[in-house]
């Protein structure tokens, strides 16, 4: 799943999100792009999980379906 995950400035912001979520029960992979503003997510794992978990870390995140 790619979501598009806002407010992501820096190298810090990308290994924050990483971290939040490679932690997430059922990943198994994340690819985040600072340059892009989105994350790739890989595994069995809730859309509206991710989005929850990254929104409430400081990082309005959503769904791209495209």
């Amino acid at each position: 799943m790619k979501f598009k995950v806002e407010k992501m400035v820096c190298s810090g912001c990308v290994s924050t999100v990483k971290g939040k979520l490679e932690a997430m029960t059922g990943v198994t992979r994340a690819d985040v792009d600072l340059a892009t503003k989105t994350a790739v997510v890989e595994g069995a794992v809730d859309e509206q999980a991710v989005i929850r978990v990254l929104t409430e870390a400081g990082y309005p995140t959503e769904r791209v379906t495209s």
